[in-house]
C-alpha cells in the first residue's frame, strides 16, 4: 500500500488532512498535534506549493455567524479577486474602506470533512473551548490534570464504513483496521490544545479522575442513518417490533452491526455510497465528571431512637435524624452541598444495619462514604473534624475517617455476607421451665439451671451429650409451663383453644414440633377477622398485628444518675409470638399471645407508639427510668464481653431462620441457615426475671427472632435451650469482627 497514493485518494474524497493520517493508519499522538507539518510528506511539491498559496489567502470579512450556505459556499465571491482584494463594480480596488467599516477578519473556514464532519477541523474547535470553559469556571475543581472523551455523530461511523470500503476497492489488500479511532485521534489533536486553554495536564482517563466529555451533534445523522433499513431490513424490522425494549431506533451498536455485512455495492443501491455534507457537526455540550472520592470509618451509635438511614412513612419523617444525616452534615459542608444535593452526592455503604432501637458500641460499624464528583480531596485536618462535628451530636461518634480506594469497597461488601458479630442482649424468661418442679402460681426466675442450660447447649454433631440427664416432662407441666402470665383477648384465645384441640398439638405422641406457616398464617388471618368484621389482604393482616406490651421492670435503683425520659424499642418483633417449648421428648406448646405483663415491684407508666417505615416494624416503648434499664444491660459484675466469651471456633447452634414477619413486605420468603458461634449467660442480680447474654453470629442472623422464636419460623430459639419462653428487651451490637478500614 502507497500511503502517499491512500493520502491523494482521501483527499479527493473530501477528508482533512487529519482524517487522511487516520486512513494511512499514524498512530503518531504527535502526528495529530501537528497535522500541517506532519502531512507535508505525503504531498506532492505541486501540492505543497498550492497549500501555501491557500494559506495566504484564507482571510476574508464576514459579520455573520455560520450558516450552512457560508460553510458550503466558503470563500467565493463575486466582488473579490484572486488575490484577496475587494473591488467595487467598477474593478477599483476598496479594501482600505472596507477595512476600515468592516468588524476584524477571521480565518476562512475550510470545507466540511466528508469523514469526521470538521470535529477533527481546528476552525471548529473554538466552541468546545467555551463550553469547557464555562464548566469548569462553575465547578472549579482543584484537579490538575484531565482526560477527554469524545461523543461523535453515529453518521460518522456510516461514512468511515463507506470510505474504507472505497480505499479496499481501489487498493486491493487494504485493511479497514488500519483505520486509527475517531476519537483517538481527536484526544490527540483538540485534547492538547484544550489542554492549553484551561491550564491543565491532559493524562490518561485511567489516571486522571477528572473525565471532559464533548457532544457533537450533526443535523443530518438520523436521514443519512436511514439508508441503513434498506441494507439492513432483518434487524431494524425486529427492532421496530420490540419498541419498549429498543426505545431509540439508531444506536452505536445496531448502526455497526448492520455495516458489518454491508458493502459498497449495497450503500451506494441505498444512495449512501458517501453522501455530501451539508453542515457540520457542532459541538453542543461539555460535561465534567470527577471520578468518586471514597472515605472509610467505623461509627458507633449511642441512641436508642436513631435508625442508619432517613425514616420516612407516608411521605412523612417518623424520627428527626439518622445516622447517614449526622455523617453526611459535615462532609456536606466541606463541599457547599446542601439539601437534595447532599442525598444525591453522598452515598453510605455500611456493613450491615441494626434496628433503630439498637445500639452499636465497641469499635462500631464499619462504614464507606461515597462523594460523588467531588471537586478536591479533603485534607487529614479537614477529615479530623468532621469526626470532631459528627460526635458533638451525642449520638452518633466517629473517630477516624480515612480516604480509601474503589477496590477496597470488596472487603467492606464481602464482610456484609462473611463478618461474623457479637451481641450483649438483656433477656427475660416469660414462663416457668418445662424443668421446674414448681407451682405454677410461684415468681418466675431465672435459676442457675436455666443459665447452665443455655451456656451448654448446642445442636451440632460435634457434641452429642446435650443435656445427658433431662428431667420427664408430662403432659401437664407442658401446659403449666406455658401459661401466659398476662390475659389475652379472648376472641384470639378462644381461636387458638379450637386450634390447639382441632390439632392434638399437646400429645407427647405428636412427631410434628412446628407450626406450618398456613397455620400461622390462618391464625392471623381468623384473629383481624374477629377483630375487625372483614378479611383483609396480606399486607393489611401483616401491618395491623401488633403487640401491646405493658412492662413491669423490676426497680434495679437509681444508681445516682439523673432521671431522663429515652425511648426504648422493646418489641421490634411487633407481631403475635409463638411460645413454643422443644425438647428431646418431644414435648410442645403453641399457646399465642398479644400482651406481656411482666411483675414488678414498681409499676412504670409506659406509652406505645407502633409505626411501621416500609423497612421496620417498631414498638417504642417510653419509659421515665430508662436509665435503670441501661444500667441493667450494662452490668459486668459476672465479667466482661472478652471475659465471657471464648475465642471463636467451631459453630456450636445451627439455626433454621424463615424470613420474619416485619420484613416479608420486602424481603422473599426463604428459610435461611444461620449459625451462633459462641453463647454465654448471665444472670441479672437483684433482678431474678432477667438474664444477659452474650452471643457471636454469623453474618445476616436476626438475633431477635432467635431469641423468642418468631412463631416456631427460628428453630432452635433461645427458649428451646431453657424450656421456657423468652424474651429479649434490649440489645446492643458489641463488636462487628471485620478489619476496617483497610490498614
Amino acid at each position: 500500500m502507497n500511503p502517499k497514493a491512500v493520502f491523494k485518494y482521501c483527499k479527493h474524497l473530501g477528508c482533512c488532512d487529519a482524517c487522511c493520517l487516520r486512513y494511512i493508519g499514524i498512530k503518531n499522538p504527535n502526528a495529530y498535534e501537528n497535522v500541517a507539518n506532519f502531512v507535508i510528506k505525503y504531498q506532492d511539491n505541486e501540492d505543497t506549493k498550492l497549500l501555501k498559496t491557500v494559506e495566504q489567502n484564507q482571510t476574508t470579512p464576514t459579520n455573520s455567524k455560520d450558516t450552512k450556505e457560508n460553510i458550503l459556499d466558503v470563500s467565493k465571491s463575486d466582488n473579490q479577486n484572486l488575490n484577496g482584494d475587494t473591488l467595487d463594480v467598477d474593478g477599483k480596488d476598496i479594501s482600505d474602506e472596507v477595512d476600515r467599516n468592516s468588524p476584524p477578519c477571521k480565518k476562512r473556514r475550510l470545507d466540511v470533512c466528508v469523514s469526521c464532519l470538521s470535529i477533527l477541523q481546528q476552525d471548529n474547535w473554538m466552541e468546545g473551548y467555551v463550553l469547557v470553559k464555562d464548566v469548569l469556571f462553575k465547578k472549579r475543581y482543584e484537579c490538575k490534570t484531565f482526560a477527554c472523551a469524545l461523543s461523535a455523530p453515529i453518521a460518522t461511523l456510516l461514512r468511515e464504513r463507506a470510505i474504507t470500503l472505497r480505499l479496499a476497492e481501489e487498493f486491493p489488500g487494504y485493511d479497514d483496521k488500519t483505520l486509527t479511532a475517531l476519537k483517538e485521534a481527536w484526544k490527540w489533536s483538540f485534547g492538547v490544545k484544550l489542554a492549553a486553554e484551561i491550564n491543565k495536564t491532559l493524562d490518561s482517563g485511567a489516571i486522571s479522575p477528572l473525565l471532559i466529555t464533548l457532544n457533537y451533534d450533526y443535523a443530518d445523522d438520523l436521514q443519512e442513518l436511514e439508508i441503513l433499513k434498506q441494507v439492513s431490513p432483518q434487524l431494524f424490522e425486529e427492532r421496530s417490533k420490540q419498541k419498549r425494549r429498543f426505545v431509540t431506533e439508531f444506536t452505536r451498536r445496531s448502526v455497526e452491526q448492520a455495516l458489518e455485512s454491508a458493502s459498497l455495492a449495497s450503500l451506494q443501491a441505498a444512495g449512501g455510497g458517501l453522501p455530501a455534507v451539508g453542515v457540520r457537526a457542532m459541538c453542543i455540550g461539555a460535561v465534567c465528571t470527577h471520578a468518586p472520592m471514597y472515605l472509610a470509618g467505623r461509627y458507633i451509635k449511642l441512641s436508642r431512637n436513631l435508625p442508619q438511614s432517613p425514616w420516612i412513612l407516608d411521605g412523612k419523617r417518623v424520627l428527626p435524624s439518622s445516622v447517614q444525616e449526622i455523617i453526611y452534615k459535615p462532609l456536606a459542608d466541606f463541599y457547599n452541598l446542601e439539601g437534595e444535593e447532599a442525598e444525591r452526592r453522598l452515598k453510605l455503604i455500611a456493613a450491615g444495619r441494626e434496628d433503630v432501637d439498637v445500639r452499636c458500641l465497641g469499635e462500631g460499624r464499619p462504614f464507606a462514604i461515597e462523594i460523588t464528583d467531588p471537586t478536591r480531596q479533603l485534607t487529614p485536618e479537614e477529615l479530623a473534624k468532621a469526626c470532631e462535628e459528627i460526635s458533638k451530636s451525642g449520638e452518633v461518634i466517629v473517630k477516624q475517617i480515612v480516604p480509601i480506594t474503589r477496590e477496597d469497597l470488596v472487603q467492606l461488601k464481602k464482610g456484609e455476607e462473611t463478618k461474623s458479630k457479637t451481641y450483649e442482649a438483656l433477656c427475660i424468661k416469660l414462663s416457668h421451665s418445662i424443668y421446674d418442679d414448681v407451682s405454677p402460681d410461684s415468681p418466675i426466675k431465672v435459676t442457675p439451671e436455666d443459665i447452665a442450660r443455655i451456656n451448654s447447649f448446642r445442636n451440632t454433631p460435634q457434641n452429642t451429650t446435650q443435656n445427658s440427664n433431662p428431667e420427664q416432662v408430662t403432659t401437664k407441666n407442658a401446659r403449666e409451663s406455658s401459661k401466659p402470665i398476662c390475659k389475652t383477648s379472648k376472641n384470639i384465645m378462644d381461636i387458638v383453644d379450637n386450634l390447639k384441640l382441632s390439632k392434638n398439638v399437646l400429645k407427647l405422641e405428636s412427631t410434628d414440633n412446628n407450626i406450618s406457616m398456613a397455620t400461622c398464617q390462618n391464625v392471623l388471618d381468623t384473629c383481624n377477622a374477629v377483630q375487625k368484621g372483614e378479611n383483609p389482604n396480606k399486607s393489611e393482616i401483616v401491618k395491623d398485628i401488633k403487640m401491646n406490651t405493658s412492662m413491669n421492670i423490676p426497680d434495679v435503683g437509681n444508681r445516682n444518675s439523673k432521671d431522663t425520659s429515652v425511648d426504648i424499642l422493646n418489641k421490634s418483633n411487633g407481631v403475635l409470638e409463638n411460645e413454643n417449648i422443644d425438647n428431646s421428648e418431644g414435648v410442645k406448646d403453641t399457646d399465642m399471645e398479644t400482651s406481656v405483663k411482666l411483675a414488678d415491684a414498681k409499676t412504670l407508666d409506659t406509652n406505645e407508639k407502633v409505626v411501621d417505615n416500609g423497612a421496620q416494624k417498631e414498638n417504642l416503648v417510653s419509659t421515665e427510668n430508662m436509665n435503670d434499664m441501661e444500667d441493667v444491660l450494662d452490668t459486668t459484675d459476672e465479667g466482661t464481653e472478652s471475659d465471657i466469651l471464648d475465642s471463636p471456633g467451631e459453630v456450636k447452634i445451627t439455626i433454621q431462620q424463615k424470613t420474619p414477619i416485619r420484613v416479608l413486605h420486602r424481603r422473599p420468603l426463604l428459610t435461611r441457615t444461620r449459625q451462633i458461634l459462641e453463647l454465654k449467660a448471665v444472670a441479672v442480680p437483684d433482678h431474678p426475671q432477667l438474664f444477659r447474654i452474650f452471643v457471636r453470629t454469623s453474618a445476616g442472623t436476626y438475633v431477635k427472632e432467635w431469641a423468642h422464636g418468631e412463631l416456631g419460623r427460628s428453630r432452635p430459639a433461645l427458649g428451646d435451650a431453657v424450656g421456657a419462653r423468652v424474651d429479649m428487651l434490649a440489645l446492643d451490637v458489641t463488636a462487628v469482627h471485620l478489619t476496617w478500614p483497610p490498614r
